[in-house]
């Protein structure tokens, strides 16, 4: 899933996105990847204000901790809340229902992106695109 991170690291920050680096982390604190610029951007001129587009798996749960490369005072950390970012998806993106495979699937709100894909069955627990009582989540 995309996910949208962004941090404030002040003014006196400002015009060094290439010195700009992430880590991501899981909530028990055990850094996921390695530390990166990749995708780093400045948003607007000379702001302090930095963003990155990050492709996460829809189950993560953790925080961004950003940092300046070669400052060691110089951090910031937000959380990463795909919970709130898969409901806005499910609720403003696509959805269909695949009437070969009974399976209703969602997509972000670029319409094109799946993120979630459910199995669909009927009250006798039979696969059902007509008759649907129930989903349960395709791993």
């Amino acid at each position: 899933m995309k996910v949208l991170q962004t941090a404030n690291l002040g003014k006196s920050q400002a015009g060094i996105s290439g010195s700009i680096r992430y880590s991501i982390y899981d909530t028990l604190g055990a850094q996921s990847g390695s530390t990166s610029n990749t995708g780093v951007y400045e948003l607007g001129t000379d702001t302090g204000l930095y963003g990155v587009e990050l492709d996460m798996h829809t189950g993560f749960s953790g925080s961004i901790v950003w940092s300046v490369n070669g400052n060691t005072s110089v951090y910031a950390t937000e959380e990463v809340k795909l919970d709130q970012k898969i409901v806005r998806h499910m609720t403003f993106g696509r959805w269909e229902i695949e009437t070969d495979t009974t399976q209703m699937v969602f997509y972000q709100d670029d319409n094109e992106t799946e993120i979630a894909r459910f199995d669909l069955k009927d009250d006798s627990d039979a696969a059902s695109y007509e008759s649907v009582f129930e989903r349960f989540k395709v791993s």
